[in-house]
Order: C-alpha cells, then structure tokens, then sequence
C-alpha cells in the first residue's frame, strides 16, 4: 500500500511570510537609521550657522575701530556690539541668524615677538572679543577671542 500523501501547500505559504518579515524588519531599521542620521546632519547645520554668526561678529569687531580705540582702554571696561547703549539687541544678518557680543580692554604691555615692532618703544594693546551668535531653532553658539593693536 503506498500511499502519498500531498499536504504541503501550506508550507510555501510560512516560508514566504518569514522571508517577508525579515525583509520588514530590515527596511524599518534601515528608515530608522536614515532618519536619525538626517536629524544629526539638521542639528549640525544649525549649530554651524549659529557658529559661523558668532564668527561674524567678530569680524564685525574688525570692521568698526570705535569699539577698540581710544573709548575703550579702561582695564575690565567693555563696550557692547552691535549697539552699545542696548546690549540685549542682537545684530541680525537675515531672517535666521544675529549675533551681539562686547569687547573688553585687558592691558596693555610689550609688543609681541615677531610682530614688526621696536619693543620698548610700542605697546600692545590686547582685547577679549566674546560673541554669541544666534540660530534657528534657538540655537546659540558662543566664541571668545583676543587680539592686540599696536600703540604708543
């Protein structure tokens, strides 16, 4: 008696839904990953373009000799940029990004080496420069620097 039995119809049926769920799984994992990886890529842009604001008031600082000059040689004295008599009002560059900061007098003392001049005979005038400049999304990003100017 031989008998054949033909029941595996069903059987097709399992294989090709395991394989569609392990196709599943991989595709949500790879939408995940894109996504946080998107999210990253944003959130680095706009912490550059709240940097590159700060960069630019310092360059701002460069462009407008009052705020290193004469008015301002009182050590731990510091005059405000963009508007000195309102602090709080940051400069805005387009509808996303500003930046204000202020620029304070540290001392004076001799010209550094290298710089050109009879040491003894001029001095260095060495300031701070602190800008925070101002993103979308509220973002901020702070920098500080120094520089000198050259002087009797």
């Amino acid at each position: 008696m031989n008998m054949k039995v033909n029941n595996e119809d069903g059987y097709m049926i399992v294989v090709v839904l395991m394989i569609l769920s392990i196709l599943t799984v991989i595709a949500t994992a790879g939408t995940n990953n894109s996504i946080t990886e998107q999210r990253s890529a944003t959130n680095e842009q706009i912490h550059e373009l709240s940097f590159y604001a700060a960069d630019t008031g310092k360059a701002y600082v460069i462009e407008h000799v009052e705020l290193y000059h004469d008015d301002n040689i009182t050590v731990g004295g510091s005059i405000a940029f963009p508007d000195k008599d309102n602090p709080s009002l940051p400069f805005s560059m387009g509808s996303l990004e500003s930046f204000k900061g202020d620029v304070e007098y540290i001392g004076s003392g001799a010209t550094p080496r290298g710089s050109g001049f009879e040491v003894g005979k001029f001095s260095s005038h060495r300031y701070r420069i602190r800008a925070t400049g101002y993103g979308p999304r509220n973002s901020k990003s702070e920098i500080e620097t120094g520089f000198y100017r050259v002087g009797f």
